[in-house]
């Protein structure tokens, strides 16, 4: 009997590290997505910015 409860008790432990190692991997893969979403936004408005400043100055340049 007392193997049997060893064994149970050994199962339960590897059952509960997997349930901790699904959970941060989860974690990891949310903060990963939002980082590169944010990463992407960040990149398209500094882009935006850019070309607004060089279609401003070729006008301001046209204009002279």
């Amino acid at each position: 009997m007392r193997r049997a409860q060893g064994a149970i008790e050994y199962l339960f432990m590897i059952a509960a590290a997997l349930i901790i190692i699904a959970v941060v991997i989860k974690y990891l893969r949310s903060t990963g997505e939002t980082a590169g979403k944010q990463a992407n936004e960040t990149v398209s408005e500094v882009s935006k910015q850019i070309a607004q400043a060089i279609n401003q100055s070729v006008n301001e340049s046209l204009k002279e």
